[in-house]
């Protein structure tokens, strides 16, 4: 009897056995990748001059929250908003950042999170109207047909006109600041997400986690369409970006549990 009743309950603990196993190697893999992930930004840190922290001491995720991107961690189905490996440097006088964000989006019956990297500058010399740059879809054409959506179009560049949405509750003061010059720089590269807010820009590939050399490219580039967004000559990025190691400049504060910690 003692027999038959061992037989009737190993499924159930064969099937046990297989979710524990599952589930730890799903966090081993976490791990490994997390790990990866952290080791890739220091050297990018390392190779560029600039501060590293795996953690967003800076209150970044705070800061950010009017953006259309980290406003998805705010609506009911989004939550745990990380900010995680945060670079630090400058571009001439504007300070710089790149970091990966990423939430959880529950539906009630299942969870997944969504990881982007994002590039972040913050300049008080800057006074850019709310905006928000993203390749054109075929929808965007559709709703614009229908008469709800609008975005600004450039008669001179129908080609930039083409491929961008551009929406900015300023529109005209929108147009001023995609220049000719600017139009031509996005133009050139790969299509990305760009939203401005007076002193504020944020640019980001929705969903996309950047790594190893695309992750410098991605940074250089938008180092570049900082200085474009200023209004300065663009030159070759290493004479145009000067970036300064901010730990010798502003070393980063670690709360008291952290120091405890180390």
């Amino acid at each position: 009897m003692f027999l038959l009743d061992i037989s009737a309950l190993l499924p159930i603990f064969l099937t046990i056995c297989f979710i524990a196993l599952f589930a730890a190697l799903g966090l081993w893999f976490k791990q490994r990748r997390d790990t990866r992930k952290k080791a890739d930004a220091e050297q990018m840190a390392r190779s560029l001059g600039l501060a590293f922290s795996e953690k967003d001491f800076f209150g970044l995720a705070p800061q950010l929250k009017a953006f259309e991107m980290f406003r998805h961690s705010r609506r009911r189905w989004g939550r745990n908003a990380q900010v995680t490996n945060v670079l630090r440097g400058k571009v001439g006088d504007t300070e710089v950042f790149q970091f990966d964000y990423s939430y959880v989006i529950s539906t009630g019956k299942s969870a997944r999170r969504i990881s982007q990297t994002i590039f972040f500058a913050n300049d008080k010399q800057w006074s850019l109207p709310d905006f928000h740059l993203r390749p054109e879809q075929w929808w965007h054409k559709v709703l614009a047909k229908l008469g709800i959506d609008h975005d600004i179009n450039f008669p001179e560049n129908p080609d930039f006109s083409q491929r961008f949405h551009l929406t900015s509750p300023l529109e005209e003061l929108a147009r001023t600041k995609f220049s000719p010059e600017l139009q031509k720089f996005l133009l050139g590269g790969p299509r990305i997400h760009v939203e401005g807010s007076n002193y504020y820009l944020i640019a980001y590939h929705p969903r996309k986690v950047f790594r190893g050399e695309e992750a410098r490219a991605f940074f250089e580039r938008c180092c570049q369409l900082t200085e474009s967004l200023k209004g300065e000559n663009k030159q070759d990025l290493l004479d145009l970006v000067e970036l300064k190691d901010i730990e010798k400049e502003t070393p980063i504060m670690l709360p008291e549990a952290e120091k405890r910690e180390l």
